[in-house]
């Protein structure tokens, strides 16, 4: 990749191309820069400033953060206009940053994912992206590419949001996968960075000059690191599902939802689906939709229908001033509860739930709340009691998430040796500055940081304003960013503003077998503590 060493202002997209839809916001003369894509490395040179490990949303927000000057996000229109006046957009250099991912592009988990599940819409709204200088470039760049048609209305009450700008911007409306995986894409072709292929075996090396070993003996270095690693723990299993082989059962993450296409085949007919999240009523959709004879989705509770994955006070800054504060007084003990409670547990947006009561209707899918408890296993079926019927099935589907444990996680588990901190639920206890121990330069970001972001570290939101924290913390020789604050970090980063959009039942307790993510890429399992068999 050429080294791309200053980054200069260019041209915004065109206001007559952002009218393509009504109320658009535009983008101002004073737009981000967007610097060339990086062909790959000349030179036998392996040291950078940061190292990424993970190519997902969490990675992709931290490569924006740190090549982009600052975040329109947190200034106003005015410091943007002083920024560019003074030239602080172009006395800086950019850091030489490497992403590290097992897959052999972008957003690879993501993609798989998404794609065994045939998801077509996001549940979060356009104004969740990794873009960390303005919150309206994905609706610019549906609307510079006519792709209109990428959008859809979320449902939730425009009436809500008179005094809020995004409820005429377009903003709430949902984007396709397609369209969010194509301006994934597009961001980090015009971001320079080097994008490894591999699998990171250890973190090593004194702070501020670590060695980052990838299985295969591959070393790189780094001034800084970064771990967006996505899913918090192991696969979450029910203990009762533990003694049914692998046959019979399997993860929905299993093979990144490779084992999805078992759904129908010629000896898979009959399906139990069993969580109470999004995840779970997609694979039931999913059975239905390849064919299956009998599909049962069972849960603890009955479903709760959300437009979003966590309540409203964590969205607005002004509505949710109180609720962060609040979450950052409390010990770690209890911000790890409070996480889970603002959560709500897993949630089913209303798009989804017409759907699944539309295949209730049809007969063609069944709903059962309550314990499963498994009554035998057979040479070809699994029987089940439910509510005190029994059930047989030959497949049996777990979508009950990931559960928190961190040091189940290697890389994390190695770090634990070499610098220990304490473990709250499952958690690394970080720093406030998402800071690893002692370590100044090693930062972990997504759900693993719930304890410091809250608790939409996992989804599309948090992920950008943990990606902003990191980077604003490092101390890096080769580049600055421009702030306008000596705030502390948690009072200083605006979220985004969807305060009213939340239905009634938004903060409703339950015992939800999942903690779902905004889009179905994280779940965190709430109780059960025991991983499935393999």
């Amino acid at each position: 990749m050429t080294k791309q060493k200053d980054l200069t202002p260019s041209p915004s997209l065109p206001d007559h191309q952002a009218a393509q839809i009504p109320g658009a916001i535009t983008h101002a003369a004073d737009s981000p820069p967007t610097p060339p894509p990086s062909p790959a490395p000349t030179s036998d040179d392996e040291t950078y400033d940061i190292c990424i490990v993970g190519g997902g949303p969490g990675g992709l927000a931290t490569l924006s953060a740190a090549i982009e000057p600052y975040s329109k996000d947190k200034m106003g229109r005015d410091n943007v206009k002083n920024a560019y006046a003074n030239g602080l957009a172009t006395k800086r250099t950019a850091p030489k940053v490497c992403v590290v991912d097992p897959g052999d592009t972008w957003m690879h988990t993501w993609h798989e994912r998404f794609k065994a599940l045939q998801i077509k819409w996001l549940r979060s709204p356009m104004g969740a992206h990794p873009d960390a200088f303005d919150v309206n470039s994905l609706l610019a760049y549906a609307t510079s590419t006519g792709r209109a048609h990428d959008m859809f209305d979320s449902g939730v009450d425009v009436k809500k949001f008179r005094t809020v700008r995004e409820a005429h911007s377009g903003l709430l409306e949902l984007p396709s996968n397609k369209l969010f995986e194509d301006f994934c894409q597009d961001l980090a072709a015009r971001l320079p960075h080097t994008f490894v292929r591999g699998k990171v075996a250890a973190i090593q090396g004194p702070d501020g000059d670590f060695s980052v070993s990838l299985e295969g003996g591959r070393k790189l270095k780094a001034k800084a690191v970064v771990l967006a690693l996505g899913v918090p723990g192991p696969a979450a299993c029910p203990a009762e599902l533990v003694k049914v082989p692998a046959r019979f059962l399997f993860h929905s993450d299993d093979k990144l939802g490779g084992r999805l296409q078992e759904l129908g085949s010629a000896r898979k007919k009959e399906v139990l689906v069993i969580g109470g999240g999004l995840t779970a009523v997609q694979v039931a959709q999913l059975a239905v939709k390849k064919g299956c004879s009998k599909v049962f989705l069972a849960s603890r509770r009955p479903l709760v229908t959300r437009h979003f994955d966590v309540g409203e006070g964590w969205f607005d800054t002004r509505q949710g001033s109180r609720n962060q504060s609040e979450f950052f007084d409390e010990p770690l003990e209890k911000r790890a509860a409070a996480a889970k409670a603002a959560r709500g547990g897993g949630s089913v947006p209303p798009l989804y739930m017409r759907g699944v009561q539309e295949l209730e209707t049809q007969g063609r899918l069944s709903r059962k709340v309550g314990e499963v408890q498994v009554t035998s296993v057979n040479d070809d079926s699994v029987e089940v009691t439910i509510n005190g019927r029994v059930q047989k099935f030959d497949l049996i589907v777990n979508a009950c998430g990931h559960r928190p444990d961190c040091l189940q996680l290697p890389v994390l588990r190695e770090l634990q040796r070499v610098e220990p901190i304490e473990i709250v639920g499952g958690f690394p206890s970080l720093t406030p500055d998402l800071q690893w121990g002692s370590f100044k330069q090693l930062f972990v970001i997504g759900a693993l940081a719930s304890l410091q972001v809250g608790p939409d570290a996992g989804n599309l939101m948090g992920l950008s304003r943990a990606a902003q924290m990191a980077t604003d913390a490092m101390d890096i020789n080769s580049f600055s960013k421009y702030k306008n604050s000596n705030q502390s970090v948690q009072g200083w980063y605006q979220t985004n503003r969807f305060a009213e959009a939340f239905d009634s039942d938004s903060d409703s307790d339950s015992d939800s077998d999942t903690d779902s993510d905004s889009d179905g890429e994280i779940e965190i399992e709430r109780a059960v503590e025991i991983p499935c068999a393999a």
